[in-house]
């Protein structure tokens, strides 16, 4: 780093004004070299050039212990040559130097040839001006601790006096000590954030890799924190209420729960209360006794039991019907059930995870659901995104489920970017399962191994005119962006498609001569969104050429 100053050649004849002037350019610019986060060992190099440069302390150096031997080493210094800092290397206790870092007071040598504790070990004498020369030895402090020594020398023919010198080296030796400190405290922070990070990124890649091998694919921070709330009641008994749309993946979360919970090894054990006649609820939960009702030729244990001391799955359990809801208040109360047509009470520990696409608030206001019962299973409720709530996971399930899809039917296909494009901004009402079932169609369908825009698109139009209406409807809804420009949205709303457009889009594609371009930005629609109009609508497109004048 450039740290040049404008420098003042020490004065053969001291003048006050101009080194009182020095001093304060010295300190100024010290002060300076700490805030530019330079290495300390880098600023106390530039501080001791700043010394012999404009108050004539030279051949300054820092002397640090080594951590490992504790013997003295000159890690900074200024005028001195590379096989003078090489030599400079003290005992622990040797030397003036050896003396200061170990009393922690300074010493001063006011001539070095009278001092026998003065080893000259690094800079010979005759390097040395020929008249009296004196040394300085500081201790350098952090935190109460002596962590090394600052030395210079000085002619002791300065008119200066001793106490200016001292005084500016004390205020060096400070600095010299607090860029250590600080140095110190950003390596230390920068430790602990490093490992912070390891830990964030081992744990988010543990994450990862289970609910990847329970089937969840994604990253987008909605699934991240359900995938946090399932974890964090894992190792709990409460009952767990998974909500979302339908095909979100509740199964998949169900058994990841279970997969983390104290329960992994035993059953796990899922019931679809839409898919159970009214009439074999309670057989298929409770079971029943030989002899129960007509056609009951032996005895059948229910779900409960099967999954004793692991866990049962109701899936849209806002379809029970309210008779059975009572008897399963009462298990979730007592623990026991009874088979049907039994009269022993059986003991049974499972742990219930519920999950509905319904609002069962909803439900309990129009009494299709009991409240208790509600307050029983709304312990610990986990929303599950939507797929259009991610969008940015659906690249990672396209790879993920296309690869699925490829081996199950032996086949090698893969998307062009602007067929994968097509894909991430359709809205996907039906999550996860939806895409599923289209990816299906477009490997079986392909004509090739690569699959192009036009072939996805085309996939999506017959996905929209087979889907129900209310599939439509929710396909039809404005899409909701991440961050809303004032300006309006970079991705514009999705709108109904009605035979009563084609002569709009029509009039539009004649007044523009075929441009889909120019077309799409008079109707305010993306190009896709026209081309997907235009698709649906059976629209033929003629480009005209422009005439020529």
């Amino acid at each position: 780093m450039n740290t040049a100053v404008d420098l003042v050649p020490f004065p053969p004849k001291d003048n006050k004004e101009e080194l009182a002037a020095n001093e304060q350019l010295l300190v100024r610019e010290s002060i300076n070299l700490l805030s530019r986060g330079l290495n300390p060992l880098s600023a106390a190099r530039h501080m001791l050039h700043l010394l012999s440069e404009l108050l004539g302390l030279n051949r300054g150096r820092v002397v640090l212990p080594d951590p490992r031997s504790g013997e003295l080493h000159i890690r900074a210094s200024y005028g001195l040559t590379s096989e003078e800092v090489r030599k400079g290397r003290y005992a622990p206790g040797e030397g003036i130097t050896g003396r200061v870092l170990q009393s922690g007071e300074m010493l001063i040598v006011q001539d070095i040839d009278a001092e026998p504790g003065y080893l000259a070990r690094a800079i010979d004498r005759a390097r040395l001006p020929p008249g009296t020369v004196s040394y300085i030895a500081l201790p350098i402090q952090v935190d109460q601790r002596i962590a090394g020594v600052l030395g210079v020398h000085r002619l002791r023919s300065r008119q200066r006096p001793l106490g200016a010198d001292i005084q500016v080296l004390r205020t060096i030796a400070e600095l010299i000590g607090q860029s250590f400190k600080i140095h110190d405290l950003i390596q230390k922070r920068t430790a602990e954030l490093q490992a912070e990070n390891r830990s964030l990124k081992a744990a988010l890649r543990r994450r990862s890799e289970y609910s990847r091998s329970c089937g969840i694919i994604g990253e987008a921070p909605r699934l991240l924190a359900a995938l946090n709330q399932l974890e964090q009641v894992a190792s709990s008994e409460a009952t767990v209420l998974l909500l979302g749309e339908s095909g979100t993946g509740k199964e998949l979360f169900a058994r990841a729960l279970h997969l983390q919970s104290a329960r992994r090894d035993q059953p796990f054990v899922k019931v679809n209360c839409a898919a159970i006649p009214e009439t074999l609820f309670e057989a298929e939960l409770f079971g029943h006794e030989k002899g129960a009702y007509t056609g009951a030729s032996q005895q059948r244990i229910g779900r409960f039991e099967q999954a004793h001391g692991g866990t049962l799955f109701l899936d849209e359990i806002g379809d029970l019907p309210l008779p059975v809801q009572v008897k399963l208040l009462r298990v979730l109360q007592e623990r026991v059930i009874e088979r049907l047509g039994g009269r022993a009470e059986i003991a049974v520990d499972v742990r219930i995870v519920a999950a509905t696409h319904h609002d069962l608030g909803a439900l309990v206001q129009a009494q299709r659901f009991r409240l208790d019962l509600y307050y029983r299973l709304n312990v610990i409720p986990i929303h599950l995104p939507a797929l259009r709530e991610r969008p940015g996971d659906i690249k990672l399930l396209v790879s993920h489920l296309l690869s699925q899809i490829n081996e199950r039917h032996q086949r090698d296909v893969r998307l062009t970017p602007d067929a994968m494009a097509s894909l991430v901004s359709y809205p996907w009402p039906g999550n996860v399962r939806q895409l599923y079932n289209v990816l299906e169609r477009i490997v079986l369908l392909a004509p090739g191994d690569e699959v192009a825009e036009s072939t996805v698109d085309y996939a999506l139009v017959s996905e929209v005119q087979g889907a129900p209406h209310d599939a439509v409807t929710i396909a039809a809804q404005p899409r909701r962006t991440e961050s809303p420009s004032p300006r309006g949205s970079v991705v514009r709303d999705y709108q109904h498609v009605t035979q009563d457009e084609r002569e709009h889009i029509r009039a539009a594609l004649d007044q523009h001569r075929g441009n889909k371009s120019r077309t799409a930005k008079a109707l305010d629609l993306t190009l896709r969104q026209l081309n997907y109009r235009i698709s649906v609508l059976g629209i033929e497109v003629c480009r005209q050429r422009p005439a020529k004048l």
